[in-house]
Order: C-alpha cells, then sequence, then structure tokens
C-alpha cells in the first residue's frame, strides 16, 4: 500500500513536472552586434522584463553577433520560422517591401527631430511600415534607432558629391546604391558584420554606416577620415514570425507588446548621449571628422533630389504615402 501510495505520488510530481515544462515557452532572437552592443542590451532588457512578467513562462535566448544568421538573412529567416525573433536593418527587408527603403533615400529623414516623429510607434508612417511586414510573416515589436548616416573613407575626406567620382563605397540599401553611382561613385552591398574586413583589405575605399557602427567595429581602426553628411537614417526593427506570436496566449502577446514599448522609449531617450560618446571615442582613435558647409550641403541636396521620384516609382502607392507623411512631418516640425 506505502509502495502504491509513493508512486502514486510520484506520478502526481512527474504529470506536473511535464505539464509545467510543456507551459514553458522558449523564443530565440537572432542579432547582429556583439552582446555589449546597446542595440543588444536592449534586448537583454527585453528578456528581463517578459521572463519576470510571464513568471518564467516566456524564456528568451539572445544570439548575438550574427552567430545564426547574417543580417540579410533575418528577414527569411524569421518569416519562414527558422527562428522565433531577430533584429536587423530595417532595408534588409526591402527585398520584399520596398518601400521600407524610405529612410534611405536622401535628405527625406536628415535631423533627430523629424526621425524621432516618423518612427513614434503610432505614427502614420510606423502604422503604414508594420503592417506591410507582418503581412509578409515577420511582424514588428519594436524598432530600434541606429543613427543618422555618416560617410567613411581612407586617404581623404568627402564632403561633397564631386569627391566621390570613382570611389568604391560600401552601402546597405537600393537607394543608397543609386546615391552613390549618381554622384559617380561605384556602390557596393556589404554587410555589416563585414565592414571591418572590407575596409581593411581595400575592397572599398569607403563607406556608409552609423556612428555607433563606426565605434561598436573599431572602424577608426582602417579608416581615416568620417563626414557627417547624415543624408539618412539607420532603423533597426526586431521581428517576430507572424504565426509563432497568433499562437502565444492574448496575456503572452500582451506581455511582450508593453515591453517593447518600455525597451522602445529606453533606447531612444538614450540614444543621442550614446551616439555622442561613440564620436568623442572615434576622434580619440585618430579618426578625423568633417562637418559639412552650407554649400557642401546644397550640392547634396541638389545631386540627390531626383532620387525620390524614382524611390517612389519603386516602391508604389505605399511609397507615395510615405514620403507625403514625411512631408506633412517636416511642415509639422518647421511650423
Amino acid at each position: 500500500m506505502k509502495l502504491f501510495c509513493f508512486l502514486s505520488l510520484l506520478a502526481m510530481g512527474l504529470s506536473a513536472f511535464g505539464q509545467s515544462a510543456a507551459a514553458v515557452t522558449k523564443i530565440r532572437i537572432t542579432m547582429q552586434l556583439p552582446i555589449t552592443s546597446p542595440l543588444s542590451q536592449n534586448l537583454v532588457r527585453f528578456k528581463e522584463k517578459i521572463e519576470v512578467e510571464s513568471n518564467g513562462d516566456l524564456v528568451v535566448e539572445i544570439y548575438p553577433a550574427a552567430q545564426l544568421f547574417t543580417d540579410k538573412e533575418v528577414p527569411a529567416a524569421v518569416a519562414s520560422g527558422q527562428i522565433e525573433m531577430g533584429s536587423s536593418s530595417l532595408l534588409r527587408f526591402a527585398g520584399t517591401i520596398p518601400a521600407v527603403d524610405v529612410f534611405s533615400v536622401p535628405f527625406l529623414f536628415n535631423s533627430i527631430e523629424l526621425v524621432q516623429a516618423a518612427t513614434d510607434p503610432d505614427s502614420k508612417i510606423r502604422r503604414l511600415i508594420d503592417k506591410a511586414m507582418a503581412d509578409k510573416g515577420a511582424r514588428p515589436l519594436w524598432w530600434q534607432p541606429y543613427g543618422l548616416t555618416v560617410l567613411l573613407t581612407r586617404d581623404k575626406p568627402v564632403t561633397h558629391p564631386d569627391h566621390m567620382k570613382g570611389l568604391k563605397i560600401r552601402t546597405f540599401g537600393k537607394s543608397l546604391e543609386l546615391f552613390v553611382n549618381t554622384v559617380g561613385g561605384a556602390a557596393t552591398n556589404i554587410a555589416g558584420s563585414r565592414q571591418y574586413l572590407a575596409y581593411e583589405r581595400g575592397t572599398v575605399d569607403g563607406g556608409m554606416t552609423g556612428m555607433l557602427s563606426v565605434e561598436e567595429r573599431k572602424l577608426y581602426d582602417v579608416m581615416d577620415h568620417l563626414s557627417m553628411t547624415h543624408h539618412s537614417d539607420i532603423e533597426f526593427v526586431v521581428v517576430i514570425n507572424e504565426r509563432f506570436w497568433q499562437q502565444l496566449s492574448e496575456a503572452h502577446r500582451t506581455i511582450m507588446m508593453k515591453a517593447a514599448r518600455q525597451v522602445e522609449k529606453e533606447l531612444r531617450v538614450e540614444f543621442e548621449k550614446i551616439e555622442e560618446a561613440a564620436t568623442q571615442s572615434a576622434i580619440q582613435n585618430g579618426l578625423t571628422i568633417h562637418y559639412l558647409n552650407a554649400e557642401e550641403e546644397a550640392a547634396w541636396h541638389a545631386v540627390s533630389a531626383p532620387l525620390r521620384e524614382f524611390y517612389i516609382q519603386n516602391a508604389g502607392d505605399i511609397g507615395k504615402q510615405l514620403v507625403a507623411a514625411a512631408d506633412e512631418l517636416r511642415d509639422t516640425l518647421r511650423d
């Protein structure tokens, strides 16, 4: 009898353990940057929040530094369900949704104030892009700022469009490729994680990136000059597989959305200081910083103006809506 009771209790314990284990949902997130990056730490804060709020029912595993997928592989990997979540440059989704390239249209988003308004979770721009991405199988949970675009070169600075002639330049999106080619350069699409090697080997003469990337990837070790052209905005986006998302309970979706809003706001608030610290670090490590004067800035604007129409033609109706929304925001901020 005692043996029977013992076995019954053991069976009940094993059953309870099995139910508890089954209740745990594991979420893997792939990330391009090292775990020390502010964007990766932003994911760590998300992980901590949802694991606590779900009482351990949601468990997050973060794979930084492109351990599982490169930047350009993330959209397909998440949309197909190879991994539950991922963070990558927004532009990597342009292959299936050309409209997301709007943040690379030269000088359309060239101020922090305009970027902050455009990337607000409730802005028309965000709503249009988020819906288009979710429809393709990768639902955005939140966006991560990576700063305005700068231009790195080795032997001499590039502050005027004429300086680009004959240079091979690393880019990361269709609009930026066209931008470089329009001013006489030769655009080469290279993943962010492979920038350093491309500069070191001389595969390219220069490259476009964010200030934070210069610091995180120590690009000042292989390049000499940096021009603050600020001709476009770089955004990362954290996405989740749509089918996986729909299978989660409403309670778990609510926990994740609340945490996503919180960590996005935290990073936006912190980012200006993060970017300034990266700039000072680059200067201390020998990189010469160049700021455009009024004449140089006007020249860049003039040569790139026709590219806006090209973007609209390529992106279709949603692209037209996004550009109109950007212009509305600019007018509002100006007033």
